[in-house]
């Protein structure tokens, strides 16, 4: 009965594996580069770019991701933020510069979001888990007509 259950997992999971890479659905993975505003800054001619628009203060990262959840990430950068896929490059005299002037505080250093850092791999972890619960079940756990014998020797 083990056996049997195993060699139907197998199947599913090749039947599952050929219709999806017919049907050509991707499985969405890779890098992504993220841009968060962190600051607020006031909109005058000090912190305006030569196209007319203005910029905050934001932090940047790169994660790397699989089916949208990261599992890694960069160290987080001090960066002067556009939009979310536009950001200005700040050194830290700059930076000083920009807080005397806006009068704001500017945190010294930065980290990613939680979810960015550890939301991803706390939810593939877990997934994992299940799946090898999954097999671990299937390929130990007792078979019904053992689990009858054993009612019946009772």
């Amino acid at each position: 009965m083990k056996l049997s259950t195993l060699l139907t997992f197998g199947l599913l999971f090749l039947g599952l594996n050929a219709a999806i890479a017919k049907a050509r659905i991707p499985i969405p993975y890779g890098e992504a580069q993220k841009i968060i505003k962190i600051t607020d800054l006031p909109d005058t001619e000090e912190f305006q770019l030569e196209d007319g628009r203005y910029f905050d203060i934001g932090k940047m990262y790169t994660i790397s991701h699989i089916v949208w959840l990261p599992y890694s990430n960069t160290d987080a950068i001090i960066t002067g933020y556009v939009d979310d896929e536009t950001y200005v490059e700040l050194s830290p005299e700059e930076l000083k510069e920009i807080a005397a002037l806006a009068k704001v505080e500017i945190p010294e250093t930065v980290t990613a979001s939680f979810f960015d850092r550890l939301g991803g791999k706390i939810i593939l972890g877990l997934v994992g888990l299940v799946i090898l619960y999954g097999i671990y079940a299937s390929y130990f756990g007792k078979d019904e007509e053992e689990a009858t014998e054993e009612k019946s020797e009772e």
